[in-house]
C-alpha cells in the first residue's frame, strides 16, 4: 500500500521489514486523541461522537462582534416592512398613501391609452391626478401589456422585437434610476420616481389572479375560518415605477409648433436654452435612446393681460416662466452602445434655440459632474 494512501495514518511509525525478524514489530506511538472526544483516531474506523451537554453549549456572540456580523444577511429581510415607505422623502410617502386610500375607496387608476407600454393616471380621493404609475409586467415587451399592437408585433416580427441594448423588463427601474441621477445632479428637470406596489382592479392581470381573487373572497364570505387564513384576499400588488403629476405641462411639439409661429422674449428663450441644456446633460449620463419630442413637457406661464380690470394706466408685467420636464427615461442605462437603426433621436439637439454657444451654466453642470467626486459616488447609492 502507498504511503500516500488515506488508509495509512501518517503518524503511524511503519514497521522495518528487511530485518529477518519481522514478526516482532517496532514499537508503535500511542495514537493521538481527537480533541472533541479524546478518542484514538484509527484509519478506517467510525467513531460515533456523543453529543455535548446542553449545559456546555458555546455562549453567543454578542452583538456588532465580527462574528456576528458574518452571520447577517447580505440584503435585509423584512417582511412585514411597508414597501411604500419611504422615510428620506416623507412627502412623496404621503403622496403615495393618497393613491392607496383612493383604490380602498373605489378610485382606480385609469389606463393612459397614448404610448406603446401599460401606463396609468393615479388619482387621490378627490380623483385628481397626482402620479404615473408603470407596472413593471406591462412594459412594452413584458407578459401582460395590454396593447395589442405590441402583442402582434411580438407574434409576427419577433426578430424585430426588443432593443438587444437594454434589459428587457426593467424599464421602471430605468425610470427611477432618472430621477436618483437628477437629483444627485441637482437638474431638477425629471419628477420625483421611486418603485412602488400597487394592486388595483383596472391593472392587466393575467386570468389565473383574477380567479384566484375571486376565489379567495368567496371563500372568506361563506367560511371566514378559511378565508382569515390567506395572506392576501385581493389581487397581487404589482411592483413598477411611480412618477409625480406635473401640472401646467404639454407636450414639447406642441409648444415649439407655437414659438416657430410667435417667438418668445429674448429673456425667457434664454431660460429654455439653460433649461434644455440640463436635458442634454441628463439623456448624455443615463444614454437615452429614446428621447423625442412626446416625451419631454414644457411649461409655458405667460401674462395675460385684460384691459377690463386695468384700474389706472400703470399695469405690472410680469416676465414669462418656462421650465421642462424630462418624463419617459424607461428606455436609458443601455448595456451597449444602441445600434444605427436604433440609434438615439438627436434630432431634438439641433432646434433652433440649441444653435447659439453652450452658456455658462452648462460649463457648470459639466464641471460638478467631472470634478465633484462625492456627488457623482452617491449616484450609485439605493433611495
Amino acid at each position: 500500500m502507498d504511503e500516500s494512501s488515506p488508509l495509512v495514518s501518517p503518524v503511524r511509525e511503519q514497521p522495518d521489514y528487511t530485518q529477518s525478524d519481522y514478526t516482532q514489530p517496532c514499537p508503535v506511538a500511542p495514537a493521538p486523541l481527537s480533541p472533541a472526544a479524546r478518542l484514538p483516531i484509527v484509519p478506517g474506523v467510525v467513531v460515533r461522537i456523543p453529543q455535548p451537554s446542553p449545559h456546555c453549549v458555546p455562549a453567543p456572540s454578542p452583538p456588532e462582534s465580527p462574528s456576528d456580523r458574518e452571520r447577517q444577511p447580505l440584503l435585509e429581510r423584512h417582511p412585514h416592512r411597508d414597501k411604500n415607505c419611504f422615510p428620506d422623502d416623507p412627502d412623496f410617502t404621503e403622496v403615495v398613501r393618497r393613491a392607496e386610500r383612493a383604490i380602498g375607496r373605489g378610485i382606480f387608476p385609469e389606463r393612459i391609452y397614448q404610448g406603446s407600454s401599460g401606463s396609468y393616471f393615479v388619482k387621490d380621493e378627490q380623483e385628481e391626478i397626482i402620479a404615473v404609475f408603470k407596472p413593471k409586467t406591462e412594459e412594452p415587451y413584458g407578459q401582460l401589456n395590454p396593447k395589442w399592437t405590441k402583442w402582434l408585433q411580438k407574434l409576427c416580427c419577433p426578430c424585430c422585437f426588443g432593443r438587444d441594448c437594454l434589459v428587457l423588463n426593467q424599464g421602471y427601474l430605468s425610470e427611477a434610476g432618472a430621477s436618483l441621477v437628477d437629483q444627485k445632479l441637482e437638474l431638477n428637470i425629471v419628477p420625483r420616481t421611486r418603485v412602488v406596489y400597487l394592486a388595483s382592479e383596472t391593472f392587466n392581470y393575467s386570468a389565473i389572479d383574477r380567479v384566484k381573487s375571486r376565489g379567495k373572497r368567496l371563500a372568506l364570505e361563506k367560511v371566514p375560518k378559511v378565508g382569515q387564513r390567506f395572506n392576501r384576499i385581493g389581487l397581487p400588488p404589482k411592483v413598477g415605477s411611480y412618477q409625480l403629476f406635473v401640472k401646467g405641462y404639454k407636450d414639447a411639439d406642441y409648444w415649439l409648433r407655437r414659438f416657430e409661429a410667435e417667438p418668445l422674449p429674448e429673456n425667457t428663450n434664454r431660460q429654455l436654452q439653460l433649461q434644455f441644456e440640463r436635458l442634454v446633460v441628463l439623456d448624455y449620463i443615463i444614454r437615452n435612446t429614446d428621447r423625442g419630442n412626446d416625451n419631454w413637457l414644457i411649461k409655458y406661464d405667460y401674462p395675460m393681460e385684460n384691459a377690463a380690470n386695468r384700474d389706472s394706466d400703470w399695469v405690472l408685467v410680469r416676465e414669462p416662466v418656462i421650465k421642462i420636464a424630462a418624463i419617459d427615461n424607461g428606455l436609458a442605462f443601455p448595456l451597449k452602445h444602441p445600434d444605427s437603426w436604433r440609434a438615439c433621436k438627436s434630432q431634438i439637439y439641433s432646434v433652433f434655440y440649441y444653435t447659439t454657444p453652450p452658456s455658462n451654466n452648462l460649463l457648470d453642470v459639466v464641471v460638478r459632474i467631472e470634478f465633484g467626486a462625492e456627488k457623482v459616488a452617491k449616484t450609485n447609492e439605493a433611495p
